[in-house]
C-alpha cells in the first residue's frame, strides 16, 4: 500500500518458514477494507439497516494501526 497517509518503507507481519501461514498476528481482507475507509475519512463502524430492519455493517474488520501514519 502507498499514499493516503500510509507509513512508507515498512514491513508488517511475518510468515512461518514455509511462508504458508502467518507467524503471529495475521490480517484479513476485512482489516484492509476498514483501513482504507479510515484513510478516506469514512466511519467503518457505521451500520446500515435494510427495509426489514436487518443490520448491515459497512466493514467488519479493524483498521491496521501499523499502516496508519
Amino acid at each position: 500500500m502507498a499514499g493516503a497517509g500510509i507509513k512508507t518503507g515498512q514491513i508488517l507481519g511475518a510468515s512461518d518458514k514455509e511462508a504458508a501461514y502467518p507467524d503471529g498476528q495475521g490480517f484479513v481482507p476485512e482489516d484492509v477494507v476498514a483501513t482504507i475507509y479510515r484513510l478516506l475519512g469514512i466511519d467503518a463502524g457505521r451500520v446500515y439497516h435494510d427495509a426489514l430492519g436487518r443490520p448491515w455493517p459497512l466493514a467488519t474488520g479493524d483498521p491496521i494501526s501499523g499502516l496508519l501514519a
